[in-house]
């Protein structure tokens, strides 16, 4: 399983945030959110939605440097893509991150030369 993030906002007005696939825990997609606040920015809002437009998670964090996993239950959420919005408070510079689930099955034969 592999979780896609792909970052829709343009580069000159960003935040200073990187989502990434993080891995798995218990068969289920982990997504790691990365912050480097500036001067301008060290709280941001976070929120997470469906393609529906219903909020799955709201809230505040602040700090300079840091990291927040959010671990997805595929279960419940089946193949959504979700939208991540993170702003800034102060800016309100925002960086939009969409996230889908892709699966794959992969079969590998190998051939050595005795």
């Amino acid at each position: 399983m592999q979780a896609i993030a792909g970052d829709t906002t343009s580069r000159n007005h960003a935040l200073p945030v990187e989502l990434k696939y993080a891995g798995s825990f218990k068969n289920q997609p982990l997504i790691q959110l990365n912050f480097t606040g500036t001067s301008e920015d060290r709280v941001f809002s976070i929120s997470i939605t469906d393609e529906t437009g219903i909020e799955l998670y709201s809230g505040d964090v602040k700090g300079h440097v840091f990291s927040k996993q959010f671990l997805l239950n595929t279960d419940d959420l089946g193949d959504a893509v979700l939208q991540f919005v993170i702003t800034g408070k102060k800016t309100g510079k925002k960086a939009v991150y969409k996230v889908s689930r892709q699966q794959q099955v992969t079969e590998q034969m190998n051939v050595v030369k005795l």
